[in-house]
């Protein structure tokens, strides 16, 4: 994503900020007792500052960037810390075999740095998936949510200073200024801030008026950013937090009064959106018109044509063309990770096809498996709002992945990891959700159905009283 980068906040404000938010952070993570939650609690708080800071972070240290060495150094720490919870990737094998296809294109094409860059990417995402779990299963619930907001102050105060201070970066060729908080582009800060407003909308307990403020807050900034694709992945989002979540936290008498509510408020909000940024999704009305004629030569396209979506038609369809040149072991395995930067010197602005051009058909079809395998995961929890919930955010960020790269950015990988760890761990909670901590006499009820569940296999012949073998 070789592109212009935002200029930072000054000096003099972001220094003493950012060591004011450290405090925070340092007083939220004495609010959890394991170690695990720390560690998640503080990764996320790195990153996110690290962005904000990227004339310095972006630098080459040996031919590695800063970024790059702190992931490498969380990696390492998450390893120690959550050494005992390795194991538990063994439940991913589709994903584990999506890393193989990685780590095996690289070796056939010859791409060593690129790939351990992309491998330590997803070591960043493994470290929030064991962490989150971790969390979830020694408190009982996902209360960590809560405390994991405090990670997100940094990208919005960062917003809001920028405001004050008229730091912003011009983007498009109608003028627009983009407020992203000093970060270097406004794709990785809307991640950040859809991330924020789905953990918002998730997070157990947290009062309505901050859960309130707190949404309202991160739809404002991703207007600010005036990035269209978070607009469109925030949708699916903000409907299940409107329609379930909303819901399930009401009385079994007004639930349906709250669903219906939520799906006007939702439609308003859709209406109004597409009111107020008409000029910006034109070109979707446009591209929909000819969907019969999306895929073809770069060559074929007018120079109009080329400016559609802010250029990514044409981008697409030239990974496409470029990828279809390749050998039979390429079709298979792709070109390698990141090697679009000497082609095109500018990422696909999607996650599937730039997985075709650097991994092949091999990786785009297992990245397709680990989405599909996720949500049907999601639909196994047993809680119907956050059923709903969690499968309308893995929509969004699938959403997300059409027009930007979350898993090329440790940000989107951020946002992902916490997804797959809190649906996974719900998946398996046996009666209670875990988006709502279990009282002690509904934990002490569940216990007892439990072992009257296991010990009801042993059965009692009536004619002769001998213990009978269990039922396998």
């Amino acid at each position: 994503m070789i592109e212009a980068a935002s200029p930072s906040l000054p000096a003099a404000v972001l220094y003493p900020v950012t060591g004011l938010l450290f405090i925070l952070l340092l007083r939220a993570m004495n609010k959890t007792a394991h170690a695990s939650g720390k560690l998640l609690l503080a990764i996320v708080w790195l990153r996110f500052v690290m962005q904000a800071y990227h004339e310095i972070t972006f630098m080459s240290v040996g031919g590695v960037s800063i970024n790059a060495l702190a992931s490498v150094g969380v990696c390492c720490i998450g390893g120690v810390v959550l050494f005992r919870q390795f194991s538990q990737l063994v439940r991913f094998p589709i994903l584990l075999t999506l890393v193989a296809t990685i780590v095996a294109s690289g070796l056939a094409n010859g791409v060593l740095m690129s790939t351990i860059e992309t491998i330590v990417k997803w070591g960043y995402f493994a470290v929030v998936l064991l962490a989150i779990q971790d969390c979830i299963r020694r408190d009982g619930d996902a209360r960590i949510l809560g405390l994991l907001l405090w990670s997100f102050a940094p990208p919005l105060v960062f917003q809001l200073l920028t405001f004050v201070l008229g730091v912003g970066k011009a983007t498009e060729t109608d003028g627009s200024i983009s407020y992203i908080g000093g970060y270097n582009h406004e794709s990785a800060f809307s991640i950040v801030l859809v991330t924020c407003f789905a953990v918002v909308a998730l997070a157990p307990k947290l009062n309505l008026v901050a859960r309130l403020v707190l949404l309202g807050a991160c739809l404002v900034g991703i207007f600010a950013a005036n990035y269209r694709t978070a607009l469109i992945a925030l949708v699916p989002i903000a409907f299940g937090y409107l329609v379930f979540g909303a819901a399930g936290s009401a009385s079994k008498d007004k639930r349906v009064l709250v669903s219906l509510v939520g799906l006007l408020v939702m439609a308003s909000a859709v209406v109004a959106a597409n009111f107020m940024m008409s000029d910006r999704l034109a070109d979707l009305g446009t591209v929909a018109d000819g969907t019969g004629d999306l895929i073809r030569s770069p060559d074929e396209f007018t120079a109009s044509e080329r400016k559609l979506m802010s250029g990514r038609l044409y981008l697409w369809n030239s990974y496409i063309h470029e990828y279809r040149a390749g050998t039979d072991v390429q079709l298979l395995l792709g070109n390698g990770a990141d090697s679009w930067v000497d082609v095109f010197g500018l990422y696909a602005h999607n996650t599937l096809i730039s997985y075709l051009f650097e991994f092949g058909i091999a990786g785009t079809m297992l990245l397709l498996l680990v989405w599909l395998g996720m949500i049907v995961r999601a639909c196994r929890i047993r809680d119907w709002a956050l059923r709903g919930q969690l499968v309308c955010c893995h929509i969004g960020f699938i959403l997300l992945n059409m027009a930007t790269m979350p898993f090329w950015q440790v940000e989107g990988l951020i946002m992902y990891g916490l997804l797959c760890g809190y649906t996974f761990s719900a998946s398996l909670a046996p009666a209670v959700a875990l988006a709502r901590p279990v009282s002690p006499r509904r934990f002490v009820r569940h216990q007892r159905r439990m072992f009257a569940a296991r010990h009801a296999r042993v059965r009692i012949s009536p004619d002769t009283n001998e213990q009978r073998e269990p039922v396998q």
